[in-house]
């Protein structure tokens, strides 16, 4: 039964005293009492220790990779996740062949999860190496334990400058790239060149439209969703491109759906 304003104050004047009321308890930390992703990754953060474990609460899942764009099953899984509400450089991540709690987990967009596991930059995959100072960040093999629903953070704001890779120029920008890898974001006012496949992988290089051609800058690719080499001619503007910042060999942004392609 409800109480009435007179009751509730009789209620409260017999449990206060002349010190009155106790403190009330500090409230938990929502974001939990791990590491943000950006910690872990930021060669600048006291908490960067590659190769050793790190526990990571509230992150977002941003997508999980489900299409196979080489058809042969070595391309497809990758969990892609970000701090909770935050766009901040190296804010994003992929996690490899992760362990979920409650193991029939199929982690959706939007799903926060906590996360334990080892922080690794991968300087090749299976036969592959790649090129010195250029590395493949991930969580490898993490535990993650599903927490609540949330909502996306909004896509970081990049221009293809930020992903030109520089390699194999002197001055190579790959670090400078490399803070915004696993991350959703959003490039604005760019061309394409021709689409292009090899073995499957689908790429249109990126142009600024405004000028200022960004030779080794990122490419959109096919990594999350079918687009084929043939949907685009070269010299098709999009207004912006949206889609998760991923690197093998060279900066790509992937679309995870055509609504991402804004022309």
């Amino acid at each position: 039964m409800r109480l009435v304003l007179p009751a509730l104050l009789s209620l409260c004047a017999a449990a206060c005293t002349l010190q009155g009321d106790p403190p009330t308890p500090p409230i938990a930390n929502p974001l939990g009492n791990g590491l943000r992703i950006a910690q872990v990754q930021d060669p600048r953060s006291p908490d960067y220790h590659p190769n050793q474990n790190s526990a990571i609460t509230s992150a977002v899942v941003t997508w999980h990779d489900t299409f196979d764009e080489t058809m042969d099953g070595k391309s497809v899984g990758t969990l892609y996740v970000q701090d909770l509400t935050s766009s901040a450089p190296y804010a994003g991540i992929g996690l490899f062949e992760t362990n979920f709690i409650p193991a029939s987990l199929d982690p959706l967009p939007g799903d926060v999860l906590d996360l334990s596991g080892p922080y690794q930059e991968s300087t090749g995959i299976g036969t592959a190496v790649f090129n010195p100072g250029t590395f493949l960040p991930q969580l490898s093999k993490p535990v993650g334990t599903y927490r609540y629903e949330y909502v996306l953070p909004a896509p970081a704001q990049l221009s293809a400058d930020d992903l030109d890779e520089g390699y194999p120029k002197a001055d190579s920008n790959f670090a400078k790239g490399r803070q915004w890898l696993g991350m959703l974001a959003t490039i604005k006012d760019v061309v394409v060149a021709a689409g292009s496949s090899s073995k499957n992988r689908v790429t249109y290089q990126i142009e600024n439209a405004s000028g200022g051609v960004t030779p080794n800058g990122p490419a959109i690719s096919n990594e999350l969703y079918d687009l084929r080499d043939s949907d685009f001619p070269a010299g098709t503007h999009f207004k912006s491109v949206t889609g998760i910042v991923t690197w093998f060999y060279s900066f790509h942004i992937a679309p995870r759906y055509p609504a991402d392609l804004v022309q």
